[in-house]
Parts: C-alpha cells; sequence; structure tokens
C-alpha cells in the first residue's frame, strides 16, 4: 500500500478493504449508497422478487421452489423464515464446521432453525480436509476462511444444481453492505465466486499442497458453463429486504429463538466484536478477524460501527471511539485453540501471524509494541 489509510467521512470504514473505492466527496462506496436509499422504489423490488419467486415456482422439479444457505445464525434465520413468508417453499444447506469446531450453541441454533419447520441439508466434510484446507489457507494467505468460505457458498448452488431447484439465495450484497469490488448494484448473485475470500474459486493452491482434487467436491464452485446449463439462477436475497440489517436481525431471531453469546464469550475484549450476536457457531472467527487486522489495519469493529453511523444509530465520534478500543482485539485463548486445532504450537502460530502484518501500516514503538501508523480518525 505504502501510503496513508482514508477513512471515510461518514463512517469509519478505511480505503485498505480489496475493493474499497472512495468518492471525491471523501466517502466509501456504502455510505454513498446510503445518500441515495431514499431513491429506492421497494415496490419495484417487491414487485421484482415476486416475479423471481413466480419463475422460480414454475421451473422447480421436486417442490422446492429455492436453496437457501443457512448457519443458523441471525442473518439466515430471518432470509429462512422470509422467504417462506413471501409463499416460497425453500431447501435450507448449511455447509457446517467440524464437531470439535463447531460450538454447542451453534449446533443449538442450528436445531433451533430447523425445528422452525424447514427441510434442511448439512454438508459435513471429513474433518481431515477441513483441517488441512484451513491450515493452507492460514499459511499460505493468513486467512483460515478463504477454503471453508469457499465450501459454504460452492455449497449452496452445487445443492441447488444437483437437486435440480431453480434458485440459490444468499443474504447480503458485498457491493452495497461493504464496497467490495464483488457483488451487484442489484439483487443479481452471479459473480459471488469474485468475492475477495472466494479468489475465484482457485483451487490450485491447495493441489499444490497435495490436497487431491477428487476430495474438493465441496470446495468447487459450479462454473459459469454448468450454471448455465442448468439454467441456476442466484440471487442476494437480502437485497431485497427493506430491513434487513444486523440489529434488526438478531432481534428477529432472537424473537424466534437464538441463542448469543454470554459472560467472557461476549466480551469485546476477548473477541473483537461489540456485539454478542455473531460468529455463534465458531470461535475461530475471532482470530481471523486479527489476522484481518495485520494485513489490512482493520477488523470487525470497524465495519459493524460502519453500519451503525450509515442507519443512523451511532454517530461517529461514538463509532471512532469503540473502534479504536476493541477493533482487532482477540483473547490468546482463541489463539491457544486455534493453533491447538491446527495441530499447531502457539509460537508457530505467531510466526505464521507475523509474516502478514501489514509493514506500510504497522509501527514498533518503544516498549509499547506494534502500533498502527494510521489509527482511524
Amino acid at each position: 500500500m505504502n501510503r496513508p489509510i482514508r477513512y471515510c467521512k461518514n463512517c469509519v470504514e478505511p480505503d485498505s478493504r480489496p475493493g474499497q473505492v472512495f468518492t471525491a466527496e471523501g466517502l466509501c462506496t456504502p455510505c454513498s449508497i446510503v445518500l441515495r436509499k431514499k431513491e429506492i422504489d421497494w415496490a419495484a423490488r417487491r414487485a421484482e422478487l415476486r416475479d423471481i419467486a413466480l419463475w422460480a415456482k414454475a421451473h422447480r422439479r421436486n417442490g422446492y421452489d429455492c436453496v437457501i444457505g443457512v448457519s443458523g445464525g441471525k442473518d439466515s434465520t430471518r432470509l429462512a423464515m422470509f422467504a417462506r413468508d413471501i409463499g416460497m417453499n425453500p431447501l435450507l444447506v448449511c455447509c457446517t464446521y467440524p464437531p470439535k469446531q463447531l460450538t454447542e450453541r451453534g449446533a443449538a441454533n442450528l436445531a433451533n432453525l430447523i425445528e422452525l419447520g424447514f427441510d434442511t441439508i448439512t454438508v459435513n466434510i471429513a474433518p481431515n480436509l477441513y483441517r488441512d484446507m484451513m491450515r493452507i489457507g492460514f499459511e499460505k494467505f493468513g486467512n483460515w476462511c478463504k477454503p471453508t468460505e469457499l465450501a459454504l457458498y460452492s455449497s449452496v448452488p452445487r445443492v441447488a444444481i444437483d437437486w435440480g431447484i431453480p434458485l440459490a439465495c444468499v443474504g447480503e450484497n458485498p457491493f452495497l453492505t461493504f464496497g467490495t469490488g464483488s457483488g451487484s448494484t442489484d439483487g443479481n448473485a452471479e459473480n459471488l465466486i469474485t468475492m475477495n475470500t472466494l479468489g475465484g474459486g482457485d483451487l490450485m493452491p491447495y493441489l499444490e499442497e497435495g490436497i487431491a482434487p477428487d476430495l474438493l467436491h465441496w470446495y468447487r464452485f459450479p462454473s459459469p458453463d454448468e450454471i448455465r446449463r442448468s439454467g441456476l439462477r442466484l440471487i442476494f436475497l437480502g437485497y431485497f429486504m427493506e430491513d434487513f440489517h444486523d440489529l434488526v436481525n438478531a432481534r428477529f431471531a432472537i424473537e424466534n429463538g437464538l441463542e448469543v453469546r454470554e459472560g467472557a464469550d461476549a466480551d469485546p475484549e476477548r473477541t473483537g466484536s461489540i456485539y454478542n450476536f455473531v460468529a455463534l457457531d465458531d470461535d475461530f472467527v475471532f482470530v481471523n478477524q486479527f489476522l484481518k487486522h495485520l494485513k489490512l489495519g482493520f477488523g470487525n469493529v470497524t465495519q459493524q460501527v460502519s453500519s451503525r453511523v450509515r442507519d443512523g444509530t451511532m454517530t461517529r465520534e461514538e463509532a471512532l471511539e469503540l473502534t479504536r478500543r476493541y477493533d482487532g482485539k482477540v483473547d490468546v485463548a482463541y489463539i491457544r485453540e486455534f493453533a491447538e486445532f491446527l495441530g499447531l504450537s502457539e509460537e508457530e502460530f505467531w510466526i505464521v501471524a507475523e509474516k502478514f502484518r501489514n509493514p506500510d501500516l504497522w509501527e514498533r514503538v518503544g516498549n509499547e509494541g506494534w502500533k498502527l501508523r494510521y489509527p482511524p480518525q
């Protein structure tokens, strides 16, 4: 990067996020979009979604109108019940963590969602393969989520094609929500695979490490030709929901049985998150947000408070205070558990992690240790 980070003049979003573009007025992409939110014709969006639902019903082969990727968390609970409320019959697909990684809370939340009345397919990838892929992602990219999110997102269109279901739904549009270079300006999710974490679906980094190609079915996103031949449509279902938002989704899901974090597991000093309703099925996500902080200079709190500023429930000054206090925090207990899960010592974890610390963004300051060169302001 080799230049100062710029921060959005409205929220605290940095321009170090891959794909983020600021306007001439100094606004990040999501903030510039929010300024035009009053211009959105929600009646037209509802009509568009109605047409999509009717199309899906006309092209279904086995009674299911769509596939929805779920974890049992706040967003997937809201999406599943919204789809049913508008008259669609969804098949839910959960590509879940291995048993030793999945929290009891996560298992309970998935069970709760199923008990709300949904047919659900759970994809359980062999734990040894899952762990090997995670370790490669961590050591090669400083991002253990890179392969696991590939499996998570690939399983949705994969099941849709295998089952002859015409429509595949995911939640938020990353371009509109975060300002990444992927996503779209509408509800079309066909370029989902271009998300930064998914890396275009490239499996070569894992094949180069000796992973057998015939083991990677659930990591292999359907090709454009395969999608075209199947007639599958992919949409961002959240695009069509006027109040699809973290706080609204969390409140709705809690009212419908969602278990949230409590006690020390909800402490932002340990999690680097101001919310107790995120990462409910896994603790290692907090380690990945810490690694992102090393690489890009921001973590989960930046994303959370920026969204709050945009929806008017937090001032920029409040957002800055929370970001400076909690962003990038992670308890060493989570790091030790993560390292042990991958078969690494704590020392080996730090050797890898420090390889990804961006020297353009960090500097050592005397006995204080590492400090951001360009803290949020």
